[in-house]
């Protein structure tokens, strides 16, 4: 599966080219345009750290169908016995 490519014009390009890492994770490309045609292709070659990983898993998790409900009510009664 291709990632996407996001797309910015030169004159973008010149003030956000010192910015990159912030714009682009490991692995994604930036197309810079010059009159509405491709001039540059521009990929973040690099690792993601353990937190990054992490951080990428819980975000691209799917959403629940259903309400959630709370199941860690009352956990200290659940434990020890109600006093």
């Amino acid at each position: 599966m291709k990632n996407a490519v996001s797309k910015i014009n030169i004159s973008e390009a010149r003030s956000k080219l010192t910015k990159l890492d912030k714009l682009l994770k490991p692995g994604e490309a930036l197309q810079i345009n010059k009159r509405d045609k491709a001039y540059a292709r521009i990929e973040l070659i690099g690792e993601m750290d353990d937190y990054d990983r992490v951080l990428n898993a819980i975000e691209n998790l799917p959403e629940p169908k259903g309400k959630l409900r709370s199941v860690a009510q009352n956990y200290k009664s659940k434990l020890y016995g109600k006093p």
